[in-house]
């Protein structure tokens, strides 16, 4: 399989580590194999892979387009979207498989939606105290302020909503630390079955010994699908799976499946 191309001493099955010598001794990460191995495990389920995606995109461009819940919509949505690790497990493990695999994750809809509403409420209340009110109904609730340029009340409020350019910066800096911070809670609660509470506990811990090395992981899966969306966003129906199967990959790789203690 393609897959197993990859250096199989860094990718191999790391199944039973145990997560107090992860915490205590850390670990090592390669951001860049995790993407090529995670475009291959792509490579051989493009047709499902891409109609998930799509499936994916509609329902979060639904919620997303509805005021008062947009910044609920990656929570609502979240559980679909763990069906893709699951798949990418499957095809990583050589299991068999179907399209219908996709939406296993709802079966644990409610703790899967939990381990991402918890931080989402708390980045939520970062855009309010942070950000402002104004920012806070734009960015989380996806309320659009009317204006009016022959009334001077409406330009002075959006004056006033400009100018909190750099709190807004701020909030959204703070809020992608969470983001990071709390990036492996929903493998734990698909892979480990653990409580919301306890995976956002355990992905801060492990996320936090290498902080820069998951940030940079991140950033590079960002240019990767930036390179793709410039592919008049064609792209995007192959950058985007290939990172769902790269987080993965980070995943099993850093984690492994079935930890002990």
């Amino acid at each position: 399989m393609e897959n197993q191309l990859l250096d199989s001493d860094m990718l191999d099955n790391k199944e039973g580590k145990s997560l107090s010598s992860l915490l205590a001794n850390g670990y090592e990460t390669n951001s860049v194999e995790y993407i090529k191995k995670g475009f291959e495990l792509f490579k051989q389920n493009i047709g499902p892979f891409i109609g998930f995606i799509i499936v994916v995109g509609i329902a979060e461009g639904i919620i997303g387009s509805i005021p008062f819940i947009k910044g609920l919509a990656s929570a609502l949505v979240a559980p679909i979207v763990a069906g893709g690790f699951l798949v990418a497990k499957m095809i990583d493990k050589n299991e068999p498989h179907a399209f219908s695999n996709f939406f296993d994750g709802i079966q644990n809809y409610v703790p899967l939606f939990l381990v991402t509403l918890l931080p989402t409420l708390l980045i939520g209340a970062i855009f309010l105290i942070v950000g402002g009110w104004a920012y806070f109904k734009m960015a989380f609730l996806g309320i659009t302020p009317k204006l009016d340029f022959q009334d001077l009340n409406s330009i002075s409020s959006f004056a006033s909503m400009a100018g909190f350019g750099m709190r807004a910066s701020l909030a959204g800096i703070i809020s992608g630390v969470i983001s990071i911070l709390f990036l492996l809670a929903t493998f734990l609660v698909l892979f480990e079955k653990f409580e919301p509470v306890k995976a956002l506990d355990i992905s801060r811990k492990l996320v936090g010994k290498k902080f820069f090395n998951w940030f940079g992981f991140l950033f590079l899966i960002g240019l990767f699908n930036i390179a793709g969306a410039l592919c008049l966003l064609v792209g995007l129906f192959v950058t985007i799976p290939s990172s769902i199967c790269a987080l993965y990959v980070a995943y099993e790789d850093v984690v492994g499946l079935n930890l002990r203690d």
